[in-house]
């Protein structure tokens, strides 16, 4: 019996821990820039990521960067020249504020509009947490 129940162990963390992986990762941002343009190249699929509207993303870098900026697909363009440690820098901000539970650092969070508030409900421990808005 012992036998049986470690092989059923063993089995249930193979199952598990690949999945808990990729669940902690915070994809890396792809940034390319271009005479007086700076692209971000796999920007829908980290809003995808990090459960995100595209467009609420956009709005972020786009205040924070004081750029216009356009999002076609996956490709965001900023209509502007900016390094990649600054876009690199807004990227880490937006998860801070916006993604990472302040309770148990988890990211699999969801934004939340509750009348004129955004809320971070985290989906790991329940927490709801209000949010600078945007």
């Amino acid at each position: 019996m012992d036998d049986e129940y470690l092989a059923l162990l063993d089995r249930a963390y193979k199952l598990v821990s690949p999945k808990a992986q990729r669940r902690a990762e915070i994809p890396k941002i792809e940034v390319v820039n271009m005479p007086r343009k700076t692209i971000i190249q796999n920007f829908g699929a980290i809003a995808k990521r990090l459960n995100r509207d595209v467009y609420l993303m956009a709005k972020f870098f786009q205040k924070e960067l004081a750029v216009p900026g356009t999002v076609e697909g996956d490709v965001f363009t900023l209509h502007g020249e900016k390094s990649p440690k600054v876009v690199e820098a807004v990227y880490e901000r937006f998860i801070k504020y916006y993604v990472v539970c302040p309770v148990c650092n988890s990211i699999d969070t969801e934004l939340r509009r509750e009348g004129r508030i955004f809320v971070l409900h985290c989906l790991a421990c329940g927490a709801s947490t209000p949010v600078r808005p945007l």
